[in-house]
């Protein structure tokens, strides 16, 4: 019966990535009609895929410490699934807590508010080994408009020097960069965003938009409005970051994908970020996944 329970949860969760991908259109994203020049819609198939085993360890360790190599091992299993680069780091560094915590629960289905409480515990387990593999696991992928950042850089071998010194926890090394990165937010907020506004969000317009993938569009629309891009901010500023998320609250006041108009402004909107690969906003994309996650686990068939 154990078994069955993780492979539920994790089914979950990999159907979360996979109705995230598929949410067509997505301005600026692949989707099930756009690719990007560099990586494909069937890339991330493979690499969405290839996470299923590793959701499934994280959701068998139940726990916090350890978690940091099983995250390690899931970068490198999509990252060698497939030719097209980094496809689920943000949105593996969301879900992989989210699954540990899930699987923790002796029964299924889960409320969010338990899987709140589970994913603070989990986090708050986590040790400095877990730093160092989690750092390790960004570092593997190295991900575009990373940069350099002043402290706890995952690109110098001083940072993992200092990790080990000071045993610094996955908690302490991300807080600092909260408003920088999203997965940082998360972590260290206990996923306000996924399991708060962007799961409200994602309910009210499934209960009241006809179609999945429509209602999907419209949540990534208003994940995007409401909250800045934080990939937009490190490729771009924060500045064009704010303008993206007023361009598609543009597209929300003439009805999103609901109406004629909002339809066209939709269109145009997708044009304007594909013209620029800093205007991917690939973080909403990852709250949208990790939202979704929650979703399912609350027992939504879709």
């Amino acid at each position: 019966m154990g078994d069955l329970r993780l492979e539920w949860i994790s089914g979950c969760f990999e159907l979360a990535l996979l109705l995230e991908l598929s949410t067509t259109p997505k301005p600026g994203l692949v989707d099930r009609i756009h690719d990007y020049r560099e990586t494909s819609y069937h890339q991330f198939l493979a690499s969405a895929v290839s996470l299923r085993p590793w959701i499934m360890k994280a959701a068998r360790l139940g726990g916090g410490r350890g978690l940091g190599k099983i995250i390690l091992g899931g970068v490198k299993a999509f990252m060698n699934s497939q030719r097209g680069g980094n496809t689920h780091l943000g949105s593996w560094l969301l879900i992989a807590p989210m699954a540990s915590a899930a699987g923790s629960h002796k029964s299924v289905p889960i409320k969010s508010r338990s899987l709140h409480f589970g994913i603070k515990r989990i986090l708050r387990s986590m040790d400095w080994r877990d730093t160092i593999n989690v750092f390790k696991a960004i570092a593997y992928v190295s991900p575009s408009g990373l940069g350099h950042v002043p402290y706890l850089d995952v690109l110098r071998e001083e940072t993992y020097e200092e990790i080990r010194e000071k045993k610094i926890t996955p908690l302490q090394a991300l807080s600092i960069y909260k408003d920088y990165d999203v997965v940082a937010h998360e972590w260290a907020t206990g996923y306000s965003w996924v399991l708060g506004d962007c799961l409200r969000i994602l309910k009210k317009n499934i209960r009241e938009i006809k179609g999945l993938n429509a209602a999907l569009v419209q949540t990534f629309l208003e994940i995007l409005a409401r909250h800045k891009d934080t990939h937009i901010v490190r490729r771009a500023g924060r500045s064009v970051a704010e303008m993206v998320s007023s361009m598609a609250s543009k597209v929300l006041k003439l009805g999103g994908i609901s109406t004629p108009a909002g339809r066209k402004a939709l269109t145009e909107f997708d044009r304007r970020l594909r013209r620029s690969r800093r205007l991917r906003p690939g973080s909403s994309a990852d709250l949208l996944s990790a939202s979704l996650s929650a979703l399912l686990l609350e027992g939504f068939n879709p």
